[in-house]
């Protein structure tokens, strides 16, 4: 999925191992906490491991949490705002 701005990629949708899985951009900080939090939250599967979390969906991670990070994730590749000089 891509931002409308700049089309630059939030998250990637696909199965692996027969179950659906999300990679989405998150803070490095963020991405550790998140990966010891929850079970199904995993280093990106081929991603930047810092940058990226491979989460997979209908597992320990609640719906409202998946969807906060399904939003930070397009958040953090949204243009940035240019400062007028």
């Amino acid at each position: 999925m891509r931002h409308r701005a700049n089309k630059k990629c939030f998250a990637f949708i696909t199965v692996r191992n027969g179950r659906l899985i999300a990679n989405l951009k998150c803070d490095p900080m963020e991405a550790d906490f998140l990966r010891q939090a929850f079970i199904d939250v995993t280093p990106g599967y081929h991603m930047n491991k810092t940058h990226w979390n491979t989460v997979y969906i209908g597992g320990d991670v609640p719906d409202n949490e998946l969807r906060r990070m399904i939003e930070k994730s397009y958040d953090l590749i949204k243009p940035k705002a240019r400062k007028r000089p």
